[in-house]
């Protein structure tokens, strides 16, 4: 799997030529608003087809897909709201990720820190934008656009003011859960099966 994300973070291309160049991996503040414990299970949960796509500025990356689609479902299982199944139940939920980034800055940036063995440091800054389509027959979906960030630090540059730090699959498991428990979260807070487009809060973290 990290060989898979490693594609998603642009810095990571200089960091083959040195492996002695630390980095951590730092996810930003302000979308962990919602907790397991918040949200209503189902009893049974409610059977879902679950997709998802991953891409870098709209370009699919089918490669990152498995790992997208294995987070999403394993933050549904433990939500007991929505199970994923294989066929068509007849509700579906599609994921997709688009990490829009600068990836020529960010592979210039790495290539400079992998070069001087991580005395010139870099940061990279992934924006996630996330949309979920939730839809059931020929009723009008519902849908969910979030953002979130990962912000990876490289060789001695200065981290974030906050947060913990992790490994970029670390980082990216956090990221896909707090945004799946979100859009959870609207949904549980609306009645009827009337269509709602949620679009997120500005974000807290800088």
């Amino acid at each position: 799997m990290f060989l898979r994300l490693s594609r998603m973070v642009g810095c990571l291309f200089a960091l083959a030529a040195s492996g002695c160049v630390s980095t951590n991996a730092y996810v930003e503040v302000g979308h962990d608003k919602t907790d397991f414990r918040e949200l209503q299970p189902r009893n049974p949960p409610t059977p879902v087809r679950v997709t998802a796509e991953f891409q870098v500025n709209g370009e699919p990356r089918p490669a990152v897909n498995q790992a997208v689609y294995n987070e999403v479902v394993r933050v549904l299982q433990r939500t007991r709201m929505l199970q994923p199944v294989s066929g068509d139940p007849g509700l579906t939920l599609k994921v997709i990720v688009d990490d829009t980034s600068d990836l020529d800055q960010i592979r210039h940036q790495g290539l400079v820190t992998g070069l001087t063995e991580g005395l010139s440091g870099s940061i990279a800054r992934d924006e996630y934008h996330f949309t979920y389509v939730l839809s059931s027959g020929g009723k009008k979906p519902q849908t969910g656009l979030y953002k979130h960030a990962m912000i990876t630090v490289s060789g001695h540059a200065a981290p974030p003011s906050y947060g913990q730090p992790h490994s970029i699959e670390d980082a990216f498991s956090l990221i896909v859960k707090q945004s799946v428990l979100e859009f959870l979260s609207d949904m549980q807070s609306i009645e009827g099966d009337e269509p709602v487009m949620f679009i997120p809060d500005s974000s807290d973290g800088k």
